[in-house]
C-alpha cells in the first residue's frame, strides 16, 4: 500500500470507529446504563480527536488532503428497538444486548489493533518511520482500550451479566468518564 491508500484506510477506519462509539453510546443510552453511554461518548469524543489528529498530520506532512472513502455505517441497534420505550424493555433484553455489545467493542478494537498493526509496519517498511510512529501512538492506546474492553467482557461474563451488579457499576463509570471527556480536547 502507498502512504496515501494507508492514511485513506485509517481516516476510513477511525470514522467508522467514531459511528461504531455513538451508537453504542445511544443503546447503552436506551438500555438506562447511563455509565456505560458516558464510556461510549468518551471514546466517540477521543476517536474523533484522533480522525482529526490524522487529518492534520497527513495534511501537515505530505502537504494533502487525505481523499476520504466512504466509511461502512455500523448498525448495532436492533430496528425494532425504535418502537419501544426504556422503560418497555425487559431484563433478558437488557442481559442479552449487554452481551452483544461487549462483544462488539472487544471485536472492534481487535480489527482497529490489527489494522493499525498492518499499516505500522507498512510504514516502516517503505521508510516512513515518521508516520509509523504517529501510528504507534494510536496503536499503544487501541491496545489499552482493547485490554480495558476484554476485562470488562470477562467480568461480565463471569457474573453472567447480573443486572443488579451492572446497574450498581453506572453511577461511578459515569463519573470517572464524565471527568475523562473533559480532557480529551485539553491541548
Amino acid at each position: 500500500m502507498t502512504v496515501e491508500e494507508i492514511f485513506q484506510e485509517l481516516a476510513a477506519h477511525m470514522l467508522k470507529g467514531t459511528m461504531i462509539h455513538s451508537q453504542m453510546s445511544v443503546a447503552y443510552g436506551f438500555l438506562n446504563l447511563y455509565g456505560y453511554q458516558k464510556c461510549h461518548e468518551y471514546h466517540y469524543c477521543a476517536e474523533n480527536k484522533n480522525y482529526r489528529c490524522v487529518q492534520k498530520y497527513y495534511l501537515e506532512h505530505y502537504n494533502k488532503m487525505i481523499h476520504e472513502k466512504e466509511a461502512e455505517k455500523p448498525n448495532l441497534i436492533p430496528d425494532n428497538w425504535y418502537k419501544y420505550s426504556k422503560q418497555e424493555v425487559d431484563i433478558n433484553t437488557k442481559r442479552s444486548a449487554i452481551k452483544e455489545l461487549m462483544k462488539t467493542w472487544v471485536n472492534w478494537e481487535t480489527e482497529t489493533k490489527n489494522l493499525l498493526q498492518v499499516f505500522y509496519k507498512e510504514l516502516y517498511e517503505i521508510g516512513e518511520i515518521c508516520a509509523a510512529l504517529k501510528i504507534k501512538k494510536f496503536l499503544e492506546d487501541v491496545d489499552k482500550e482493547l485490554n480495558k474492553a476484554q476485562m470488562k467482557y470477562i467480568n461480565l461474563e463471569t457474573i453472567g451479566y447480573d443486572i443488579s451488579a451492572i446497574v450498581k457499576e453506572q453511577k461511578n463509570l459515569y463519573e470517572e468518564f464524565h471527568k475523562k471527556i473533559k480532557t480529551v480536547y485539553k491541548d
